[in-house]
C-alpha cells in the first residue's frame, strides 16, 4: 500500500503519512509544529475576544439620548415628590396621607408637548392612582391649581408655545450635567438619588 501525503496544519508543508502527528486540531508534521499552531490560535482567539469586549464596553459608554432623558426625569420627579412638594397635598384632590403613593405629575403631559417635560411648574405632587393614572391628570382640577398658584397667566403661557426640548438641552453632555446636578441636590436634601 503506498504512502499518501499530508499537509501541516502549520507550516503547510506536505509530509508522510506515516510521520504525521494527528492532534483534534488537525495533522501536523511535527508536536512542535501542532503546539505552535494551538498557541497561535489561542493568541488571536484571545485577541479577538479583548477587541469584542472592548467594543462592548465602548458601546455601554454611548448612552441613548432618550435614556438620559428618562433618567432625568427619574432625579426631577424624585426631588419633586420627596423634596420640593414633601409636605404638600396631592395638587389635584388636596389628600395628604402617608398610605398614598404619590408621583410627579404633569399638568401638560410628555406627550402632548415635550418641551414642557421638565418644566418644575407644570410637574407637581399628585396622587398616583386616583389623580394621575385613573383620573388621567385631573386636568381641570390641575388647571384650577396652577391658577392659584401661580396665576392666570402661568396657565396662559403653559398652554402656549415654547422652545424644544432639543433646544434647552442639545447635546447628551447638556442632559448629563442636569443629571450631576439633580444628583447633588438629592444627595444634599439627604436622599439617595433613584439611579
Amino acid at each position: 500500500m503506498a504512502n499518501s501525503k499530508k499537509r501541516c496544519k502549520h507550516c503547510k508543508s506536505y509530509f508522510e503519512a506515516e510521520s504525521m502527528v494527528v492532534v483534534p486540531a488537525g495533522t501536523f508534521c511535527t508536536y512542535e509544529h501542532a503546539t505552535e499552531w494551538v498557541k497561535t490560535k489561542a493568541g488571536k482567539a484571545s485577541e479577538e475576544k479583548v477587541r469584542k469586549s472592548s467594543n462592548i464596553e465602548a458601546k455601554k459608554a454611548i448612552v441613548p439620548r432618550s435614556k438620559l432623558l428618562s433618567r432625568l426625569q427619574t432625579l426631577v420627579n424624585q426631588w419633586i415628590v420627596h423634596v420640593r412638594d414633601k409636605y404638600e397635598p396631592c395638587c389635584t384632590c388636596g389628600e395628604l396621607k402617608e398610605s398614598i403613593k404619590y408621583d410627579a405629575g404633569h399638568m401638560i403631559s410628555r406627550g402632548a408637548s415635550p418641551a414642557l417635560r421638565f418644566e418644575l411648574t407644570n410637574i407637581h405632587k399628585q396622587c398616583s392612582v386616583k389623580c394621575n393614572i385613573y383620573g388621567s391628570g385631573k386636568r381641570k382640577e390641575y388647571e384650577l391649581f396652577i391658577v392659584s398658584k401661580y396665576g392666570k397667566d402661568h396657565l396662559d403661557w403653559l398652554n402656549g408655545p415654547h422652545p424644544s426640548l432639543k433646544e434647552k438641552f442639545p447635546d447628551n453632555e447638556s442632559i448629563k450635567k442636569e443629571i450631576t446636578l439633580y444628583r447633588k441636590i438629592l444627595r444634599d436634601a439627604g436622599l439617595r438619588p433613584n439611579l
